[in-house]
């Protein structure tokens, strides 16, 4: 599961979206292997994957851009980590913990302009939620390839609970 840092952070997100404590295991399971999804399309959650494409700077388990280190920063003070945590997370991905890899994909995720809706479908098991949120928040101009991998990646078969319309 994720670190404690994450945990909290999710806790938080939680309480601020109204999700019922009934539904907060399942929510932060589905949560989880939506991250790890993300981990194995961008990098086959190998730290220190880049895509060799000339000009590209993207690195490490989510491929964070290195302009997109200093947004995922931002982000993570504006969603409410603590200064300390977030001096601590290098400018290369490709060293950072898991924790801190998580942490910037989540605040990057949940800080994101029309994200809750995602969120909450995701929490809920939807794996169509988690092929559009990936595509409108992750990674906005997909190839072909890429593609496939979501499709092969985000199965119904790899989705822990489904939580049905009327969950939170």
């Amino acid at each position: 599961m994720f670190g404690d840092k994450s945990v909290e952070f999710l806790n938080a997100q939680m309480d601020r979206l109204n999700i019922p404590e009934d539904q907060r295991d399942a929510f932060s399971k589905n949560m989880y292997d939506f991250s790890r999804q993300v981990r194995n399309i961008e990098s086959d959650n190998d730290p220190m994957r880049v895509p060799g494409i000339e000009g590209n700077t993207a690195k490490g388990v989510y491929q964070f851009t290195d302009d997109s280190v200093t947004t995922g920063k931002n982000r993570m003070a504006n969603m409410g980590f603590d200064t300390e945590h977030i001096e601590g997370i290098g400018s290369n991905p490709q060293e950072w913990s898991d924790e801190q890899a998580d942490d910037m994909f989540l605040a990057n995720f949940f800080a994101q302009s029309g994200s809750d809706r995602y969120i909450t479908d995701i929490g809920r098991g939807n794996v169509d939620a988690r092929k559009d949120a990936y595509y409108q928040f992750h990674h906005t101009n997909p190839d072909e390839a890429t593609r496939r991998r979501v499709d092969k990646e985000m199965l119904v078969d790899n989705v822990v609970s489904e939580q049905g319309a009327d969950a939170f």
